[in-house]
């Protein structure tokens, strides 16, 4: 009864080919069936099995898929390589339809997957609710940060364009506040202090020829030393606004000098004590300084001899034989016929000389309105200004102006001396050096003096630096000033003081 309600079919052949495809294992072909068609569908063409029963295996077959696409089985020998994947086929497809192959797509033909610019949905997710927590813990706005997340490169050009944004504001603040560092009272002074320390030191090339530009390269080099902010120098503004405290700070610094210099001739003060004076806690002071110091008194006389300024040194307080070789012959003429002696080389005796020497000591005091000018000056404070010291206004400003004369000739150039014009309108020649132009007088003397160091390095032909030969002639100097000037204390003991490493610096840099 039941087997003739349900007659029993023979599912042989489809048994056998499940069988066979399960035998030989997922890599081996089955023989005899149509490649991609699936068992289930293989048996319903061979038993014509009513169309719902194919419908409801593909549903099957789908289910598999987490994606809901249909699973993709490829059957390859272990010898075959890229093997053309075909899909499943689905239930709305016709069974009569020829059997083609599919289009297998490289991952590498993908123009995201292997960008490493570009982020997948997933991992974009992901960084927007770090962006978020981020937010939420740092307090900045959630909606600007989340825009921000993306592909890499579009973060990079925010990035970038945020580091612009943020470089200009922050240039334009911390250039106002270096505006108002520089204008501060405290720069100014520190500032001055450095530079007293570069005009004070025994080895400056010079002092008013090119000494700005170098000092400026200096700073520029050695902003720590001076406190200056190296950013400064990246704004033109701020960097001429610099040079110019610079310019009016070396001018000052000049002009103190002067009159310190003009105060210990009066006062007779030894070097030693003129150079503890000019110093004045800036900076260590040495033998060198000495010997520097020295040379800038001695020139400082020849200059007033020069210019004839004796309203308030006389000229008995300022020649002395000593300066006899410094001494153009008509610097000579003037002093033989001011004083009444004779200060020819041809018949000159010395000892008219110092016997007259000592008694312009004896009555210095006589021409200087009641002011003592002996050695008895040395007691005075060295810082007092209670004397009308000219020292050509404040400063003497002006030489740090570029000039240039009538022909063109460039100002190094003009001050340039020959070696029989004494630049002080002797002999017919133009003048040269006029009240105000003491400091270029004295580099005109220093070049002189390295010339003529340089021409007996030459006739020794020893091998002797000529710079040693210039540091003897310094030193003779300072050996005639002490004996001019001995004051009324004793020379120190050398001893090897350890000067600071920014004071050693300027002295061994400040060079050109």
């Amino acid at each position: 009864m039941l087997l003739q309600r349900y007659p029993v079919r023979s599912n042989s052949n489809s048994r056998s080919t499940c069988a066979s495809r399960s035998a030989n294992g997922m890599l081996a072909p089955p023989t005899a069936v149509p490649r991609g068609r699936s068992c289930s569908i293989s048996s319903t063409r061979n038993n014509s099995q009513p169309p719902s029963v194919s419908r409801s295996a593909g549903h099957i077959s789908r289910a598999h898929s987490p994606l809901s696409h249909a699973i993709t089985i490829n059957h390859a020998s272990p010898g075959q390589t890229d093997v053309p994947s075909r899909r499943c086929a689905s239930p709305n497809d016709s069974l009569d339809e020829p059997i083609s192959a599919g289009v297998r797509r490289q991952r590498s033909s993908s123009t995201d997957c292997n960008d490493p610019s570009m982020f997948t949905p997933g991992l974009t997710k992901r960084l927007k609710l770090y962006t978020m927590k981020v937010a939420e813990e740092r307090g900045v706005d959630k909606d600007h940060l989340v825009d921000f997340t993306g592909g890499i490169a579009y973060m990079l050009i925010d990035l970038k364009a945020t580091m612009m944004l943020f470089s200009a504001a922050n240039r334009k603040s911390l250039l106002a506040e270096i505006k108002e560092l520089i204008e501060s009272k405290d720069f100014k002074s520190g500032l001055q202090n450095r530079l007293t320390a570069c005009v004070l030191s025994p080895n400056l090339t010079a002092y008013v020829n090119d000494t700005l530009e170098h000092v400026m390269e200096f700073i520029k080099k050695n902003s720590e030393i001076f406190k200056v902010p190296p950013f400064l120098f990246e704004d033109i503004e701020l960097t001429a606004q610099l040079s110019t405290l610079v310019s009016e700070a070396l001018s000052c610094i000049r002009g103190n000098v002067k009159a310190k210099l003009m105060s210990s001739i009066i006062k007779r003060l030894s070097i030693i004590d003129t150079a503890r004076s000019l110093a004045h806690g800036c900076l260590e002071v040495d033998a060198l300084h000495w010997n520097r110091y020295a040379f800038l008194r001695r020139c400082l006389r020849i200059f007033l001899i020069g210019t004839g300024n004796y309203k308030t040194i006389p000229l008995q307080d300022i020649y002395s034989p000593s300066l006899l070789p410094s001494l153009h012959r008509d610097l000579r003429v003037k002093v033989g016929d001011a004083l009444g002696i004779n200060v020819g080389l041809d018949d000159f005796d010395s000892d008219p000389i110092v016997e007259g020497g000592g008694q312009v000591d004896e009555n210095g005091a006589d021409g200087m309105g009641g002011i003592e000018g002996s050695m008895n000056g040395a007691n005075a404070e060295d810082g007092r200004t209670d004397l009308n010291i000219n020292h050509d206004g404040p400063g003497d400003g002006d030489e740090d102006e570029p000039e240039r004369d009538l022909s063109g000739v460039a100002e190094k150039e003009k001050y340039e001396l020959d070696p029989n014009d004494s630049g002080f309108r002797g002999n017919g020649k133009r003048t040269i050096f006029t009240s105000s132009k003491f400091w270029r007088f004295v580099d005109a003397s220093l070049e002189g003096v390295r010339k003529m160091g340089k021409a007996e390095a030459e006739e020794l032909g020893d091998g002797t630096p000529a710079e040693n030969i210039v540091r003897n002639i310094l030193v003779e100097y300072f050996q005639q000033d002490l004996a001019e000037f001995p004051g009324k204390r004793s020379v120190p003991k050398l001893l090897s003081v350890a000067n600071p490493q920014w004071q050693t610096k300027i002295q061994t840099d400040l060079l050109w």
